[in-house]
């Protein structure tokens, strides 16, 4: 297969590990054209040290990039145990769709107000929004909040009482941490919601990743556990997330495990998404 190896390029995406990620249009998966250059949308030049800083994170409101993501509904089989130094996810899934991905501004949502130390907002899925700010200490989620105020299965809005940090910069191989967010005062489909969401979060490995076309060196292996603890009236659920991210690229691919999954390097994932050259 022909690749192009990622060296010092600029480049920015959007990464936001905790399962939030922004899907604004899908097409058809076709074959691209291997290049040796990735046109940058906003300037950013990796410098391939292994430790990634929040400028090496830029956050770039309505400027979207591509990956290839897998159907809803369909699981792929993956290799997240590291091998040879690296890791293989190259191989090509014709019936992948292209999603694009990026950020929006918080200002103008009905529930911007609700978020006053938010900054942008992140597709989450299922109708719902994620709101964050970037600093130079981490990746901040506040909440998540229904993209419309009266959506027909009843408004959500789950505001952290303080904000988690889903990914702490710099960010180097070994990092780890659990943060908790507390919803004390939620609402979750027009039902009133008290709960903890626990994340627990490590970067347990570097190097390099192979992707449809491409190469990456080195990456960040990022493993996510969040647990969903309702307060009340409810059952306990968790999900893993395995991410990969690159200087200046941010997260590059991304496993989504099913739910209440044991093995952290599980072997099906409910949902992929691969960087599309």
């Amino acid at each position: 297969m022909l690749r192009a190896l990622i060296c010092p390029v600029p480049r920015s995406l959007f990464p936001v590990p905790g399962f939030l990620f922004v899907l604004f249009a899908c097409q058809s998966n076709a074959t691209p054209t291997p290049s040796d250059e990735i046109p940058p949308p906003i300037p950013c030049l990796p410098d391939r040290d292994g430790v990634l800083t929040a400028a090496e994170l830029p956050i770039a409101i309505d400027v979207v990039g591509q990956y290839y993501q897998s159907p809803p509904g369909q699981t792929r089989g993956v290799d997240l145990e590291e091998a040879g130094g690296g890791w293989d996810l190259a191989d090509e899934d014709p019936d992948d769709l292209i999603v694009d991905v990026g950020a929006a501004a918080l200002a103008g949502h009905w529930y911007a107000d609700d978020f006053a130390s938010g900054a942008f907002v992140i597709d989450a899925g299922n109708d719902l929004d994620g709101v964050y700010h970037l600093d130079d200490l981490g990746l901040w989620l506040h909440g998540l909040a229904s993209r419309e105020p009266d959506p027909p299965g009843g408004r959500t809005l789950l505001v952290y009482a303080a904000p988690v940090s889903v990914l702490r910069l710099p960010l180097r191989e070994g990092d780890a941490w659990t943060t908790t967010g507390s919803i004390t005062d939620g609402e979750l489909d027009g039902l009133p919601y008290v709960g903890e969401d626990t994340y627990d979060v490590s970067a347990d490995a570097a190097g390099f990743l192979d992707l449809p076309y491409v190469r990456f060196d080195p990456v960040l292996r990022v493993h996510t556990r969040v647990e969903i603890a309702p307060a009340a009236g409810g059952v306990t659920t968790s999900r893993r997330q395995t991410s990969f991210l690159f200087e200046c690229f941010g997260e590059i691919a991304r496993a989504d495990s099913r739910p209440d999954e044991a093995a952290e390097e599980f072997t099906t994932a409910a949902s992929l998404r691969r960087f599309a050259l």
